[in-house]
Formats: structure tokens, C-alpha cells, sequence
């Protein structure tokens, strides 16, 4: 719900949604599982359109860049894109049997497009979004680590859209969600936990029309576990950290739904989630840890050539959480018409005080001017504390520049943002980035001896 759910996706418009009470919601399996949707792809094939969405997210770059004097040049851009496009066409060439965990990956991907078509095609549509992560540990990964690295991410990627449309569905109470997500993340960074009876247990949670994601699950959990068993133990203690505080996060957006509304709920829950600064509001805790790209972006630490400092690894993992809170903010701005219409408020409705009763109103007619520039200027407070954290750490500026483009840049593709509305957050966004960019510049200048 609160991870993403209307977003990276918009291939058609129509989600996903898993009613676990019997009769206590009225869409029609058919419409839950999407098998319905008129919804479709360029092609059958899963790198073809990887390749073809990540070509369309950096030209969109491309044109943000040249339009704007965010600070990083559209060649630099494309520079940028051009090694992960790469890899996707090296992988295509190989085969799923070259690729690590890829006959797992294909094989859950070809379930989940006959279980729930419309959580595949947003499955595929994100996959190709969080590509771009790799971009920031490439060049200190060989090529094999690339592989690694790109399969359990798509694999992750997969098994958080299908718990995070689960849970959209509606049914659950909260140790229901926290039990759900426990069972496919502790496995993933506790080896001495048993899988034994893994997929039998998530079969005890699944509801009507769920019958074998079960299967989808359980598979993905384990080739996970096997691919990221090798990983840096730092990189694993953080992914732990992470996923406790995922689990509790997205479980707590049951209460964003009409028939569980409980605001105070969700903020008591909130505010014991961890964070550095011990003053960061409740929402902003949500809406960094019921994301989960900060956890991909962890892969690549685990899986380069040679040990990541500690020092960046912290810095890494601190710009990735504001990274995460900038995500949900855009992601909730741009399907808030959507959720209201399915009986959820998300966090840009909470952020802009937004009446729980437009829940009750039937439409939505979308955030005023005045609520669109707040939580362009919140986005854009996050991004800019994403380059300075990551920066903190030794980190290269243009590095995080790059993803503070791609970011709104890719949700804005793939939720069909009109262009005036994308326009605007880029007005806000470039100056403070730009500013941002020279400042560290000429910080490392005083910096060097004369």
C-alpha cells in the first residue's frame, strides 16, 4: 500500500488488489487478479522490455537535464545509462541459464504472469526503475557480482510488489501483515533460520484467489537467501535492520484503508520506527521505511570486488533512506486519485491534511496548487539530503545527483505525470540540487593543498 503501490508501473492503470475475508469486499477475483486487464506489453520478452523502459527513463532524463540545469549534463546522463543497458543485453544474449538464480527468476515470473497479471507487468516496470541503483557500485563489481546483483534485486523487487499488493487488498489484521512479511525477509539474512515448511506456512496466510503465490514466494525467499548468503556480514546486519523495519512499516499501512482507518494507530507505530535523528516526525519514518529500494541499493555494497568502507557504507545506507522517503512522497502524489477511488488515503493525503473524508466522497479531483508545490518541496528536501549524506561518506556528488534525477524521472514516466506537473517539480528540484553540487565541489577545491 504504502510501498510504492500505484506507481513505476502505469504500463496500464489498472492494480492488483487481494480481498483475504471472503465477501467482504465486492471486485471480482478476475479484476484482483487483473486477469481482466486490457493492459499490455511491447513484447513477450522480459530483457527486450527491460531494455526498452530503461532506454525510455534515460532519454527522459536526457530531456529533464536539457531543460533544466539540475547540474548534470545530458550526456553525462546517458554515460550513466548506457553500462546498465549493457548489461540487460549481455544477460539477454546469455540466457536465463547464465544468469545466477535466473531459471528461479524466470520460473517465478512466468507464475506470477498467470497469477496476477497486473502485479507482473508493475513487477516489470519496477524491475527495470531499480536498475538504475546499480549504476552507483558498478564499476567495483566484476562482472559476475553485476549478474548477482541484478537478479536478487529483480527478485526482490517481484516479492515486495506482490506483498505490497496483498496487503492493498485488504483483510489483514497487523500481526497477519507483520507475520506475512517475517516469513519471507528473516530468512534472507538469518541462515540459521529453517526454510523447512516455508511454503506451507504462507499458504496458511493466503486468502480466496491466492492459491499458488504462495509458491511464487516461497521460491523467491529462497533464491534470495542462496544469492545473498555470500554478501558482506555488514551489508546483511543493515539488511536486517531494514527489514525489520519494512515489515512493521508496510503492516502498518492497513490502516490507511477506509474500513481500518486508524490514524493514530499508524503514528504510534511510526514513531518507534529507528532513525538517527530521534526528532523526525512519524510520517517521515512511514514514508522512508515502508520503501524498500534502500535495501537493493545494499546488494551492490555486498556484491563488489572488494570491501566498501565502513565510513561510505553508513553514508550509503543514510542517502538511501532519504532516497526512500522521496520515492514515497512522489509515488503517493502521483496515484492519490487512484488509491482514493479504491478507499486508501497514503502519505501525500496525510502530508497536505487531507480530510479522511474524501474516503466518503466517491471522487478526487486531485492535490490544489498550494498541496502540489508542498510536497514537491518535501521530495525535493529529500533529495537534496540524499546527496548530502552520500556525500558525507566520501561519496562522488554527481553520483547521487544522477539518482535524484532518475528518481522523479522514472515515476513521472511510469505513472503518465501531465507534464506541467513534472515541470514543476523539476523547477524546485534543479536549483537546490545544482546548489548542492557546487558547494561540495568547491568544498573539495579549499580542501586540496596548495
Amino acid at each position: 500500500m504504502l510501498g510504492d503501490r500505484t506507481c513505476w508501473l502505469r504500463i496500464g492503470q489498472a492494480l492488483v488488489t487481494f480481498p483475504k475475508t471472503p465477501g467482504r469486499f465486492g471486485a471480482s477475483v478476475n479484476r484482483m487478479l487483473g486477469t481482466e486487464s486490457g493492459i499490455g506489453l511491447a513484447t513477450d520478452d522480459v530483457w527486450d522490455t527491460l531494455v526498452g523502459l530503461l532506454d525510455r527513463f534515460g532519454r527522459a532524463a536526457e530531456d529533464y537535464a536539457a531543460r533544466f540545469d539540475i547540474g548534470i549534463s545530458p550526456n553525462e546522463v546517458r554515460r550513466r545509462i548506457e553500462p546498465i543497458l549493457g548489461d540487460a543485453r549481455r544477460i539477454q544474449r546469455g540466457g536465463w541459464d547464465a544468469l545466477p538464480g535466473g531459471n528461479a527468476l524466470r520460473g517465478c515470473l512466468e507464475r506470477l504472469r498467470g497469477l496476477a497479471p497486473n502485479t507482473y507487468r508493475k513487477t516489470l516496470a519496477r524491475m527495470a526503475g531499480v536498475s538504475v541503483i546499480h549504476a552507483h557500485f558498478r564499476s567495483r563489481m566484476t562482472e559476475e557480482g553485476i549478474d548477482r546483483s541484478i537478479a536478487a534485486s529483480s527478485l526482490y523487487e517481484m516479492t515486495q510488489d506482490l506483498l505490497d499488493d496483498l496487503l492493498d487488498g485488504g483483510g489483514w489484521t497487523f500481526p497477519e501483515a507483520v507475520r506475512l512479511y517475517d516469513r519471507c525477509l528473516r530468512p534472507l539474512t538469518d541462515p540459521t533460520l529453517s526454510m523447512e515448511g516455508l511454503e506451507a506456512h504462507l499458504a496458511d496466510l493466503m486468502g480466496p484467489g491466492q492459491d499458488g503465490l504462495e509458491r511464487v514466494l516461497a521460491d523467491a525467499t529462497r533464491e534470495l537467501r542462496e544469492l545473498l548468503g555470500s554478501v558482506d556480514p555488514r551489508v546483511r546486519r543493515l539488511l536486517a535492520k531494514g527489514h525489520e523495519a519494512l515489515t512493521r512499516a508496510q503492516a502498518a499501512t492497513i490502516y490507511f484503508r477506509r474500513e481500518t482507518l486508524d490514524l493514530a494507530a499508524m503514528r504510534d507505530i511510526a514513531t518507534d520506527l529507528p532513525y538517527p535523528d530521534p526528532s523526525l516526525p512519524w510520517l517521515d519514518r512511514l514514508a522512508i521505511y515502508a520503501s524498500w529500494p534502500s535495501n537493493i541499493a545494499l546488494f551492490d555494497a555486498g556484491f563488489s570486488s572488494s570491501p566498501v568502507s565502513n565510513r561510505e557504507l553508513t553514508a550509503h545506507a543514510r542517502a538511501w533512506l532519504a532516497f526512500d522517503e522521496a520515492v514515497s512522497f512522489l509515488e503517493h502524489f502521483a496515484g492519490a486519485e487512484a488509491d482514493v477511488r479504491e478507499g486508501v488515503v497514503n502519505v501525500a493525503c496525510v502530508y497536505t491534511n487531507l480530510s479522511p473524508a474524501i474516503l466518503g466522497e466517491g471522487s478526487f479531483g486531485g492535490f490544489a496548487p498550494r498541496e502540489l508545490r508542498s510536497v514537491f518541496e518535501k521530495a525535493t528536501e529529500c533529495l537534496v539530503h540524499a546527496i548530502h549524506e552520500g556525500t558525507a561518506g566520501g561519496g562522488a556528488p554527481d553520483d547521487y545527483a544522477f539518482l535524484a534525477l532518475m528518481i522523479p524521472t522514472i515515476i513521472f514516466a511510469l505513472c503518465r505525470t501531465p507534464p506541467e506537473q513534472a515541470d514543476l517539480l523539476f523547477r524546485t528540484l534543479a536549483p537546490a540540487v545544482r546548489s548542492v553540487i557546487e558547494s561540495t565541489h568547491e568544498t573539495a577545491e579549499v580542501a586540496i593543498p596548495g
